[in-house]
């Protein structure tokens, strides 16, 4: 109950004034036999029912376009969802025995409208009292410039921008532009521990660094974008001799970026 009425209370006060789009409420019916997956414009970022008769589930550590939606019989309620974008919507739920669509595609022409965002906070109290999905949110909206360190080759841009501990979790933060005039099909984006030097090969070691998890990295670079996405990993603090080596590889294709930083 406390946390549907947070919810309200974000929308109702904290996000201002709609601007208002839809006039109506579709009605979307479901079962506890099938699987009604609802895809939107843009990642999920928070979603609720109005009671625990039905259920929409949706990926709360990595951001995805898309929920799955089911309900037992005898269920009368609503689901509010608000996507990355800034839209709010807004559904009725009701019980199906047998269903008329089990998927459905929605652009903002479904949405109640958008909603203004929180004033940004300073990143250290995020830090101490923030969510994993608050803190990455944070890091992709603040553009100051930061760069520790950049590499180029063929037209594409790889930058890692700042690394950010919170916890015992690492947040890394990346740019990549593409300025090649050919799209650019990611295979691998990697992080490796190195130790030692190459030139010492009895004590130079690379380790792999296995992410938990990677944020709105694009799957393709278009020619003329640029992306900013965050890769999270267990915490780790480079020593006096070490560094970390990103790696990234094109999918069928030459075009192979390294990146050394401290």
């Amino acid at each position: 109950m406390k946390i549907r009425s947070l919810f309200i209370s974000l929308i109702a006060f904290g996000f201002g004034p709609f601007v208002w789009g839809q006039q109506t409420l579709d009605t979307l019916y479901a079962n506890d036999q099938m699987n009604v997956a609802l895809f939107f414009p843009s990642p999920i970022k928070q979603a609720i029912t109005g009671n625990e008769n039905a259920v929409f589930s949706y990926d709360r550590e990595e951001a995805h376009y898309f929920g799955l939606l089911q309900a037992i019989e005898g269920t009368t309620t609503n689901l509010w969802v608000l996507t990355m974008d800034g839209y709010a919507y807004e559904f009725k739920v009701a019980y199906k025995d047998r269903l008329p669509r089990t998927h459905l595609f929605l652009n903002e022409q479904h949405s109640l409208g958008r909603v203004r965002p929180l004033p940004a906070r300073r990143l250290d109290t995020l830090v101490k009292d923030g969510t994993r999905l608050a803190l990455m949110e944070q890091l992709l909206q603040e553009q100051n410039g930061a760069n520790m360190g950049t590499v180029r080759r063929g037209g594409i841009r790889l930058r890692l921008e700042k690394k950010v501990y919170q916890g015992d979790e690492m947040f890394l933060v990346f740019e990549l532009r593409n300025k090649s005039g050919i799209d650019y099909d990611l295979e691998t984006l990697d992080i490796l521990r190195i130790n030692g030097s190459p030139k010492s090969k009895t004590s130079y070691q690379e380790t792999p660094l296995e992410p938990l998890l990677r944020f709105q990295q694009p799957k393709t670079l278009k020619s003329g974008s640029t992306y900013r996405f965050v890769h999270v990993y267990p915490k780790y603090v480079t020593g006096a001799h070490e560094r970390m080596k990103i790696v990234l590889l094109e999918r069928q294709g030459g075009r192979r970026l390294e990146l050394s930083v401290k």
